[in-house]
């Protein structure tokens, strides 16, 4: 197994997605990172991100009409809620019961995924 080096910008990676704790594009992990780390490169972020999807540290959270975003791979089993108004995507913890599944003939389930609509306190005018 190859020896993983724990630099500045890998660093800095780490410290949005676990401050922010939600799923982020890489802009936006970019330009987070920029206070830690004020002159690391969006390839730089590109390239970290995909070290770390390969070593099994972080996923992509990919949802259709909306862009790819990541976060780190530990705790909890969680869903997702999806702002209509800003598109912000965050996590959410979520009490589901045990879910019965008869996959079709051959078919192995491996995970689930639920997403959650509305409208962020930003964007919700009643709020």
């Amino acid at each position: 197994m190859p020896v993983i080096r724990q630099t500045r910008q890998r660093e800095a990676i780490e410290w949005v997605l676990r401050r922010e704790k939600r799923p982020l594009t890489p802009p936006e992990i970019h330009e987070l990172a920029k206070q830690k780390l004020p002159g690391i490169g969006l390839r730089t972020i590109y390239r970290h991100i995909k070290d770390l999807c390969d070593e099994g540290q972080m996923v992509g959270i990919d949802y259709p009409g909306q862009p790819l975003r990541y976060e780190m791979v530990g705790g909890n089993h969680h869903s997702h809620f999806i702002c209509r108004g800003c598109n912000r995507t965050l996590d959410l913890q979520v009490e589901v019961e045990e879910v019965e599944v008869t996959p079709p003939k051959g078919f192995n389930v491996t995970g689930q995924e639920t997403i959650f609509y509305g409208l962020c306190p930003d964007c919700n005018p009643d709020a």
